[in-house]
């Protein structure tokens, strides 16, 4: 008499929430760097869809994507300082004499430790053992903007501490700081996906080696992306029942 295979066990309701959250903060980051961005170095009214994308990603991590404690704080007190930072931060460095560069650096760094506790949360579901899912994919994707995002909110410290960094062929876009957050988000893009156009060029040492390195990661991570979920997804059909 041949044994039933048994059918693989149902998802736990962590797993699924879990699943839910990469997928939706997908579409989060698609339309932040997408729309919210683009359209706010032209429309101020548009940043408000990149301050309610960063609510959403601190909210989904704090409720579904991490309980420790710490790292819930952390992530919420970086969004408190980009939330009022712009604001309150230009008062607080008038008093204390502090000039803008220095208000800005201070955002930069806030911006960049909270991208890159999302980044660090998501990459730890992303490669957990367990079925590879259709949300898990996502994920990997949302991994993929997750860098692009760090690493154009690097090359605008960069651009802070040593302006021209990074130079436009065309009209000087980067002054403005709304065109030179879309702009550098625009790079960054470019040169993850080997597709850039020539149109921005690193000219200072960092930024060079930054871009490379940028390049080079968007080159291995996919491949690197498919062969862990390949053994993943081995290393599970191994383990099931």
């Amino acid at each position: 008499m041949n044994a039933t295979p048994l059918s693989p066990p149902p998802p736990s309701t962590t797993d699924q929430r879990v699943d839910a959250a990469l997928s939706t903060l997908l579409v989060v980051q698609a339309l932040t760097l997408f729309v919210a961005i683009p359209l706010g170095a032209a429309h101020p009214a548009f940043r408000m869809l990149l301050d309610a994308g960063h609510l959403i990603f601190a909210g989904v991590c704090v409720t579904v994507l991490t309980r420790h404690r710490l790292v819930q704080g952390a992530l919420l007190a970086a969004l408190a300082l980009l939330a009022v930072g712009p604001i309150a931060g230009a008062t607080a460095s008038a008093r204390l004499g502090l000039d803008a560069d220095a208000l800005h650096e201070t955002i930069a760094c806030a911006a960049f430790a909270f991208n890159a506790m999302l980044t660090a949360l998501v990459a730890r579901h992303v490669f957990a053992p367990g079925r590879v899912t259709v949300h898990r994919v996502r994920g990997a994707i949302l991994l993929y903007l997750d860098v692009a995002a760090l690493f154009a909110i690097a090359y605008g410290v960069v651009e802070t501490l040593a302006p021209g960094a990074i130079v436009a062929t065309g009209s000087a876009v980067l002054a403005a700081p709304g065109a030179r957050n879309a702009a550098l988000t625009y790079f960054s893009l470019s040169t993850l996906t080997t597709s850039g156009f020539g149109d921005f060029v690193p000219v200072h040492p960092l930024a060079r080696s930054m871009a490379n390195f940028e390049g080079v990661f968007g080159q291995l991570f996919p491949a690197t992306l498919l062969a862990r979920l390949v053994a993943l997804q081995l290393a599970h059909g191994r383990d099931a029942p």
